[in-house]
Parts: C-alpha cells; sequence; structure tokens
C-alpha cells in the first residue's frame, strides 16, 4: 500500500487506521535491548485505551499450556469451522486445512476451534495468572507517561477460559500493555519448549492470516486480531517482533478495519521496514 494512502499524525507514514477527528489508533515500534521507542504515533491512545486484544492474545493461551505441560505440538484438532460459545458466534474463516490443527497451525490460521478445545484444559485461574506473568494487568512504562491498567477476568473456567483465550471477554489491555507483553514473549521463545508459538507466528506472517507484514529479508512473527470499538466502528490489530529467532524489535499497531490482516499487518510491515537499519 503507497504511504499516500495513509495518514500518520506526523505524515512519516500513517496508517489508513487512525481517524483524523478521535485518532481512536495508534502504532508503536520499540527496540528491545533497550525499550528504547523507535516511532510512536497517538502515543497517549497507546497509553490509556483499554481494549479487547482478540486473537492477539492466543499465542499467550497457547504458551501458556505448553507451560503447563498439558499441550503438546502433535495434539491434534479437527476444526468444523463453526464455533459457538456463550452466544458469541465465533466461526473461523480460515481455509479448509488438509490436515488437523496442531498449536503452530491454530496460531497461524488463527483457529478459534482450535485455540477454544486447547482451553479448556486449563484449571480455574490458570489462564489469567498466565496472562498476569507477562504484564497484562501491569503499566508498561515504556513511554514513561500516564498509563491505564489492563483488567483480566480471575477464576475463568471451562466456556469463560475460553472466550478469555480468544481474547473476547475477561481481558482488557492497553497497546503498549500488549507491546510490552509480546516482547517478553519474544524472548521466551527462545525456548525450543515454546517452538510451536514461535512457528505459529512466524506461519501466520509466511501463509497465514499476516502474510501483509511480510518484510523481504527480515523473518518476522506476529498475530492478527479483529475487534469491535464502543462507537461501533471496527477495529483491527497487529502485534509481533523480528527477527523472529533473534528479536530486535516489537511493533503493535491498531488501527480502523475489519482484518488486521489486510489493515493492520501492512503499517506494522511499513514500520518494521523503514526502521530495519536502526537497530
Amino acid at each position: 500500500m503507497p504511504l499516500s494512502r495513509r495518514l500518520f499524525l506526523n505524515s512519516l507514514i500513517v496508517a489508513p487506521c487512525l481517524n483524523a477527528q478521535n485518532q481512536t489508533g495508534t502504532a508503536v515500534l520499540m527496540r528491545l535491548t533497550d525499550r528504547k521507542v523507535l516511532y510512536v504515533d497517538n502515543a497517549d491512545f497507546a497509553a490509556r485505551a483499554l481494549l479487547p486484544p482478540a486473537s492477539t492474545i492466543k499465542p499467550f493461551a497457547i504458551f501458556a499450556l505448553l507451560e503447563a505441560g498439558k499441550l503438546r505440538n502433535d495434539d491434534l484438532f479437527s476444526c468444523q469451522r463453526r464455533l459457538q460459545i456463550q452466544g458469541h458466534v465465533l466461526n473461523c474463516v480460515h481455509p479448509q486445512t488438509p490436515v488437523p490443527m496442531n498449536a503452530a497451525r491454530a496460531l497461524a490460521y488463527s483457529c478459534n476451534g482450535a485455540v477454544a478445545h486447547f482451553a479448556l484444559r486449563f484449571a480455574a485461574d490458570e489462564l489469567p495468572q498466565a496472562l498476569i506473568r507477562f504484564g497484562f494487568t501491569s503499566q508498561s512504562g515504556i513511554l514513561r507517561s500516564a498509563e491505564a491498567t489492563g483488567v483480566v477476568q480471575l477464576g475463568t473456567v471451562g466456556p469463560t477460559c475460553q472466550l478469555q483465550a480468544l481474547g473476547e471477554e475477561g481481558v482488557a489491555v492497553t497497546p503498549l500493555e500488549l507491546l510490552l507483553a509480546y516482547s517478553r514473549l519474544a524472548e521466551r521463545l527462545k525456548d525450543a519448549k515454546y517452538a510451536a508459538v514461535r512457528e505459529g507466528l512466524e506461519g501466520a506472517v509466511e501463509f497465514g492470516t499476516a502474510q501483509a507484514a511480510q518484510v523481504a529479508g527480515l523473518k518476522v512473527a506476529g498475530k492478527t486480531g479483529s475487534i469491535v470499538l464502543r462507537s461501533g466502528s471496527p477495529a483491527a490489530w497487529f502485534a509481533g517482533f523480528a527477527p523472529s529467532r533473534d528479536p530486535k524489535t516489537a511493533v503493535v499497531v491498531l488501527t480502523a478495519g475489519r482484518s488486521g490482516g489486510t489493515d493492520a499487518a501492512p503499517i506494522a510491515a511499513e514500520l518494521l521496514k523503514r526502521y530495519a537499519g536502526a537497530v
């Protein structure tokens, strides 16, 4: 997408994401070695907006199951692409795959059915505590300014835990908290025990929901998500890091749009490409 079709407040790169009137969008790129912010647009929104993370939360659910020894990458789930949980219609939109979903493919294709199925293995409060450890209820300190604090519902189990693992209910975060969580995830994924999560995030960019985040010569890992704001307007997430095997930067984007893959991922790719020389 040419830069002329984007609108960032400082005109370096904006996202079709930011609404010029209410500015309900943001983009932040951070260097991981020293947490230096290389780019930020709409810093106040990044620090203060509390939003459901949607599918960007899925890697943390899979990570927590692997950490607890409750999931192996050879555990399989045959997705029927239809899913309803407590009145939420969460049908999968990914293509029919020739093989069942494992942990990595569930992330790459953002399979609601597989993640919800595996989430039933959590004991009460197990997923919330994992999210808290990643910083979803802590101010990030990234911009050294006033921040809102995320909310994680405790005690979730069964269907409530499924909805939390899908980022639909029971969790709200600021874009900065999500950025910090992904930076911590990038570090933890150096452990081979969690290879399925890394492979899933790489797969999302290579062939799954986040292909528009691809950058020539740079292996990107990331995850998309889609939400509806209180105003009723759709918004799209992308969160990730690069290079995927030796992370140097983390990025989060929230923009107006119905698809994280179509609307948010291209902005992340532009930021990663533009600032590749700064790390």
